[in-house]
């Protein structure tokens, strides 16, 4: 696989995890099921949280991370992914999102668990109720490289959907979410600020 000059630039601009997540924050929000890798994320500046997540994956992968993402799985909502790392001071994240509140993390969580936690309180569906409720481990996307994720022309979004027949790992079971009070009304309205509604899981 060999990346533009042009893709080398960009990349050469992303060195920090920080620089890749106003990058991933800048793309237009894409609501449509299609998936386009990298490559065309660049080409054409819009992207989903999954290609979002493929593009933050791969200029992580040149800085010197592998390309790692965990799946987050939700009930009567979008799912979501998170590109990880890890640093001297634990585990971080990159993310794109239609909402204000499910982008990245710093890295100072001491574990994949912990992590993923920080996102509960704030991952709800239209009608206020909290819905992540599981996890994947770490996925290295080098092991899809059948799928050609950095540069392909084709439609990758049976890549991602290929996540759910990963082992996930319970946060919280389904009937101890499902009676978990409404989010405030205000929160639903700050995570909501801006979003394109097309994108919107309509719980």
């Amino acid at each position: 696989m060999v990346w533009s000059p042009d893709e080398r630039r960009l990349f050469r601009k992303l060195n920090t995890p920080e620089k890749i997540q106003a990058y991933v924050d800048g793309l237009i929000y894409n609501p449509t099921d299609h998936a386009s890798s990298p490559r065309w994320v660049m080409i054409t500046g819009e992207g989903h949280c999954f290609e979002g997540g493929l593009l933050a994956a791969a200029a992580l992968e040149m800085i010197g991370h592998k390309p790692l993402m965990v799946d987050l799985i939700a009930e009567d909502d979008d799912h979501h992914v998170l590109t990880v790392y890890k640093t001297a001071t634990g585990w971080g994240s990159i993310a794109k999102s239609n909402t204000t509140l499910l982008a990245g993390r710093h890295p100072f969580y001491k574990n994949v668990r912990e992590l993923v936690m920080s996102y509960f309180d704030f991952y709800f569906n239209t009608k206020r109720k909290l819905s992540l409720y599981g996890y994947s481990d770490p996925i290295n996307l080098n092991h899809y490289n059948e799928w050609n994720w950095k540069t392909s022309d084709d439609d990758l979004m049976d890549m991602g959907k290929s996540f759910n027949d990963l082992i996930h790992y319970e946060l919280i079971s389904l009937k101890k979410l499902k009676a978990l009070p409404p989010v405030p009304k205000k929160l639903l309205d700050a995570c909501f600020l801006g979003a394109d509604v097309s994108g919107l899981y309509q719980a």
